[in-house]
């Protein structure tokens, strides 16, 4: 399904001149402030014309918009997200970024740092807030997998933006797991008390089954979480001293969507990147991919060597009789929580 871009235009503009007609008369900054931090009203309203136009979707109380949103499919929900972009965007590229800002907008953040800061800080303190004993880490950039959705050369494009350890972090952990269960095959099956409801939900419960070598395998996985921790803030703090000021971009693109990873070196490269200049910001201290590439792939290798390592220890000095015991949580999955994940 496609609807062309003057019609997706079309359709937008008639909502705002609907909802907002002065819109149109006022200054670029007027419109962003307006954008970012509409009223709810306006928010339903336009929504409600734009389904109208592109689907011909009527929809009267937020409930009925609830239940149209979650009853479109893919390819309508790629129009939609494409078509309201430049309501909920700012700057050159209508850069989003699909975060939770608080009481903030994105106008309040210049640089992408601006941000990055003010998250790791409101998730430090919210770590404190919660268990007291926690140490304050030191800040590296701290940008994992962040979702973002922007235009790039007049293309509609998801995006994910990451720092450059956190990226080779993730190569590092897909490697390992993968070296994990050729090592000590295993898969997850239900555990007893899976499907069960409780309250206004229903239990998930998945138990490893790796034929007899459950205890093994969780003693794999634990020297596998320790060394991932240890080689995460070894690659912060190695980026953060060469201070490269990088960006690395991936372009993904698929015959269906236009996606493309953005990785980010340092702590410094993030205050190059405007918000309202995204793209222009990031070309212009682009680097070769192929440098982070080949960097991933070796501590892919490592982590390769220390897993076969590892397992031949276990082999030859795990005891079953020796139990160590872990926290464990109850999974209670809230009836429709999972509805918008099935749908992405």
């Amino acid at each position: 399904m496609t609807t062309p871009a003057q019609d997706r235009d079309a359709a937008l503009r008639r909502a705002i001149m609907r909802v907002k007609p002065e819109y149109f008369s006022w200054p670029i900054e007027d419109q962003e402030r307006y954008r970012v931090a509409m009223p709810e009203e306006d928010w339903f309203r336009i929504r409600q014309t734009v389904l109208h136009a592109l689907f011909q979707i009527d929809v009267k109380t937020q409930t009925d918009m609830d239940t149209s949103l979650n009853d479109l499919n893919d390819d309508q929900s790629a129009i939609l997200s494409e078509t309201l972009l430049p309501l909920v965007g700012i700057g050159d590229d209508y850069f989003w970024l699909n975060e939770s800002l608080g009481e903030k907008t994105l106008l309040d953040f210049t640089t992408l740092h601006d941000y990055d800061y003010w998250d790791h800080c409101f998730q430090e303190e919210a770590r404190k807030a919660e268990f007291p004993e926690f140490v304050f880490q030191p800040y590296w950039g701290t940008l994992y997998m962040a979702w973002a959705r922007l235009y790039i050369d007049r293309k509609f494009y998801y995006a994910t933006l990451s720092m450059a350890a956190g990226h080779i972090l993730s190569a590092i952990e897909a490697a390992g797991e993968e070296q994990m269960a050729k090592l000590i095959p295993y898969r997850y099956v239900d555990g007893k008390q899976h499907g069960k409801r409780e309250g206004h939900g229903t239990v998930f419960d998945k138990v490893v089954d790796a034929q007899g070598m459950e205890g093994q395998l969780q003693e794999l996985r634990d020297r596998f979480y320790r060394y991932l921790a240890t080689r995460y803030a070894k690659l912060q703090q190695k980026f953060d001293s060469r201070s490269p000021k990088a960006v690395y971009m991936f372009d993904t693109s698929s015959n269906e969507e236009n996606n493309i990873s953005i990785i980010f070196s340092d702590k410094d490269a993030l205050k190059n990147i405007r918000l309202r200049h995204f793209m222009h910001d990031c070309r212009s201290i682009s680097a070769e991919a192929s440098e982070l590439t080949c960097a991933a792939e070796r501590e892919q290798g490592e982590v390769v060597n220390f897993l076969n390592r590892a397992h031949k220890d276990i082999l030859q000095t795990y005891a079953p009789n020796v139990i160590r015991f872990h926290k464990t949580r109850k999974i209670v999955v809230a009836d429709g929580a999972l509805d918008d994940f099935f749908k992405l």
